[in-house]
């Protein structure tokens, strides 16, 4: 059987990478465990393969790794792209009952506890998977109440080294920091990046971040490139130190996962003068990223309200529906759910004048010389009668002065409908006098009737603003 050239050459990468490092006594990992030099990694990677040999599993059977911020998690992954084992990453911020959940769905017979280094039985029956040649499975909230599986094939990661590696600004040896769960895809970005640059990842842990010195932290470490959510960001601005004097070389900034808005991105400009700041977004369905782009002064100073999310990765594009959904084609698109036929044929589009795969986004968007993304297609409400955007309502509130963070949900009965719109605010500002302005700029109909002010906006194990707590939050005040 004939191998794809893009699985030889990832092959032939990972093998130099981890078994050939260029630079064997220089940092590769920093974790909440301990430090492993990129030559320390090679022997690491090569020993975590043989004690899983034991397990005696044929090719194509998942393995589930279980822990949370260890530079023996990322031994853990490396080893798995290196040896072609398909994972799935599961953080233990989540309950025990997940995890059994995400190997009965995987029919996967072990997870590896990375806090102990042992390899558990987990009773299920493994089966090979149907799709050959996945790098991993990346499970996801699923609106049928149950994770849902994304597989992502060795051929589209690889395409997203390539391209991290060339479009993404980085330094020639990049020391990036990550803050994200390694079951949220966003932590693949420093993770991948560092694989492909042979760089020093540096892994943060929940613990460590809620520390008052933790950017000391990333002081010793000499970061140079930040990836997270801009609702992660904004948080650390409560910090006076978080500037280019106490990080001087913190170089690049990389958001994904949620909509970047210029007041952040203002804030960053005045605290990193000398940074670029890159805006990206992809579903997890489509491999972490799909489009990149430098938000300069000129993008930053236009009469445009959002940000542009950029241009699409090479052998890609990006069609836009008459409703304005944006789906993405292309050689990133993974390969299906897993077990979940229907969802596929929802979501997953096939054309013969296409050679890749399509997936259906669910985000609205619009092309003007760059990509913009407006929102989710289910953005739109009706409050007695009344169309409403919320995203309008939300854009409105940012362009305030006082009002840092913003957050507007319209809030369900349990019937269906609207019930009413809460907006929530990081702001010093009375919720009156925020009525009043809003009431000068947007219908009264649009003006939440519901305000809360507050000194910073929750976020989930994904770093991203917790938007089921601030539902909850919103029916109880």
């Amino acid at each position: 059987m004939n191998t794809h050239p893009d699985l030889l050459k990832l092959q032939d990468f990972l093998r130099g990478a981890l078994l050939e490092p260029a630079n064997p006594h220089q940092p590769a990992v920093s974790g909440s465990d301990t430090s492993l030099t990129w030559q320390q990694l090679s022997a690491a990677v090569t020993y975590w393969a043989q004690r899983y040999q034991h397990c005696r599993q044929p090719a194509g059977i998942p393995v589930v790794l279980y822990g949370h911020q260890q530079a023996e998690f990322a031994v853990a992954i490396y080893s798995c792209l290196l040896h072609n084992i398909p994972y799935i990453p599961v953080d233990c911020i989540y309950p025990q009952e997940r995890l059994k959940e995400i190997c009965q769905l995987a029919n996967a017979p072990y997870y590896y506890n990375v806090a102990t280094k042992q390899f558990i039985a987990t009773g299920e029956t493994g089966q090979v998977l149907a799709e050959k040649d996945l790098a991993y499975i990346m499970f996801t909230s699923g609106s049928t109440g149950k994770p849902k599986g994304v597989q992502i094939g060795r051929e589209s990661l690889w395409h997203f080294m390539q391209w991290v590696r060339q479009d993404f600004s980085l330094p020639a040896l990049p020391v990036l920091m990550n803050h994200a769960v390694f079951s949220f895809d966003l932590s693949l970005i420093p993770l991948l990046a560092n694989l492909a640059m042979g760089g020093h990842i540096v892994l943060n842990a929940k613990e460590d971040i809620a520390d008052a010195n933790w950017l000391e932290r990333l002081k010793n470490h000499g970061v140079s490139v930040w990836v997270s959510t801009p609702s992660f960001a904004y948080q650390r601005l409560l910090s006076p130190q978080f500037n280019s004097e106490y990080l001087p070389e913190l170089a690049v900034f990389v958001f994904i996962g949620e909509v970047l808005n210029k007041a952040l991105v203002k804030q960053l400009r005045r605290r990193f003068p000398q940074a670029k700041i890159l805006n990206s977004y992809g579903p997890t369905e489509a491999t972490i990223a799909t489009t990149v782009v430098e938000i300069t002064d000129s993008i930053l100073n236009s009469e445009n309200d959002l940000l542009p999310i950029g241009t699409m990765m090479p052998d890609s594009r990006m069609e836009i529906t008459s409703e304005g959904e944006l789906i993405i084609w292309g050689k990133n698109v993974m390969r299906g759910y897993l077990g979940l036929p229907q969802e596929n044929a929802a979501k997953l589009l096939r054309r013969e004048s296409e050679e890749y795969r399509g997936y259906k986004t669910g985000d609205l968007g619009y092309l003007d010389e760059l990509l913009y993304c407006q929102g989710r297609n289910d953005s739109q409400i009706k409050l007695n009668g009344y169309r409403i955007e919320i995203n309008e309502i939300e854009n409105r509130l940012l362009d305030m002065s006082g009002i840092s963070e913003a957050v507007v949900l319209p809030l369900m009965k349990p019937g269906g409908g609207v019930l009413r719109i809460a907006a929530f605010c990081v702001t010093g500002l009375a919720p009156e006098v925020i009525k009043t302005s809003l009431s000068k700029v947007i219908p009264s109909y649009m003006v939440p009737s519901q305000i809360i002010t507050k000194d910073a906006l929750p976020l989930n194990s994904n770093g991203k603003i917790d938007r089921k707590l601030l539902d909850t939050q919103a029916r109880t005040h």
